[in-house]
């Protein structure tokens, strides 16, 4: 009896284990899809200075959260997937192309921007609970970091929602070039 329950109980922690590490994985690829987002509009806005500054400050964070991932990966004895990264990336840089395209770029990036937010809070709130859950009380503490950011940025964006929707329709009533 005292086998079965340890095997059991191994089987669980495995299983814990498994999904702690994909989750991982899975944060870090979106983390750099992120960072190549947020690049990518930093470069383009030049009449939403409040905007830019928040991106560029997230951008900062953003990288830094990619390193502390993989770092966690790597402290678990794994290593990021170069296949989801791939995809990720990918994917951010077709919805880039499809936004660029569009006559409200600016707007249609804000919503994005702040939907990935409400995502990586989340994703870092899930794996918060998957490192308590797999005994990883060590990287608690590094994912509640990137938390507080994504939640500073949430609220960053969020407040940027009102000014940068009157501000495009007011260049776009003048007949300027709206979303730079």
């Amino acid at each position: 009896m005292t086998t079965t329950a340890t095997k059991a109980g191994s089987a669980t922690d495995e299983t814990v284990q498994s999904i702690y590490v994909t989750a991982l994985r899975n944060t870090h690829a979106l983390e750099k899809q992120a960072a190549q987002m947020i690049q990518r509009q930093i470069e383009r806005y030049e009449h939403y200075p409040e905007l830019t500054q928040a991106l560029r400050l997230h951008k900062s964070e953003t990288d830094q959260q990619v390193t502390r991932l993989a770092d966690l990966l790597h402290g678990h004895g794994e290593d990021r997937s170069l296949m989801k990264d791939m995809v990720t990336q990918t994917v951010g840089n077709v919805a880039a192309l499809v936004h660029s395209v569009t006559g409200d770029e600016v707007l249609k990036n804000l919503y994005t921007d702040y939907s990935v937010e409400t995502y990586e809070i989340a994703a870092y709130t899930s794996l918060i609970t998957l490192a308590e859950e797999a005994g990883h009380a060590r990287d608690v503490a590094t994912l509640r970091l990137s938390l507080q950011e994504e939640e500073r940025m949430a609220e960053a964006v969020f407040q940027q929602i009102v000014p940068v929707t009157k501000g495009y329709v007011a260049r776009e009533a003048r007949g300027e070039k709206a979303d730079r």
